[in-house]
């Protein structure tokens, strides 16, 4: 079955809309660096071999969105990001706590 052509429809932009489209790319083009810049912190944290690494891995691919295993782990959204970015470290009961949330078990080999 052959999908439809998507159909366009344009329209020139009041200057009131024009002002506002202006403004959201320069707030985009202000905080792109950093957003990029986070994001390869969140990768090179999420690739590191220690549990820290495996918490946030488990994370990354939970179900979950972060604000809410923030709120089952008991702490803000803000402080698991940055746990996420490398930023931060959590102290030992809050990675027990992330643990359980996640389901996340951790098994020896020695």
């Amino acid at each position: 079955m052959d999908q439809p052509e998507a159909r366009r429809f344009t329209r020139e932009l009041s200057p009131s809309e024009k002002e506002r489209l202006a403004q959201h790319r320069e707030q985009i083009a202000r905080e792109l660096p950093e957003m990029t810049a986070r994001d390869q912190m969140r990768k090179e944290a999420r690739e590191e071999i220690t549990l820290s690494a495996e918490l946030r891995r488990a994370v990354h691919t939970s179900q979950l969105s972060v604000p809410t295993i923030a709120a089952r782990v008991g702490v803000t959204a803000n402080m698991l990001d940055e746990f996420l970015t490398g930023e931060r470290t959590l102290r030992s009961d809050v990675m027990d706590r992330l643990a359980n949330v996640l389901n996340f078990e951790l098994n020896r080999t020695h």
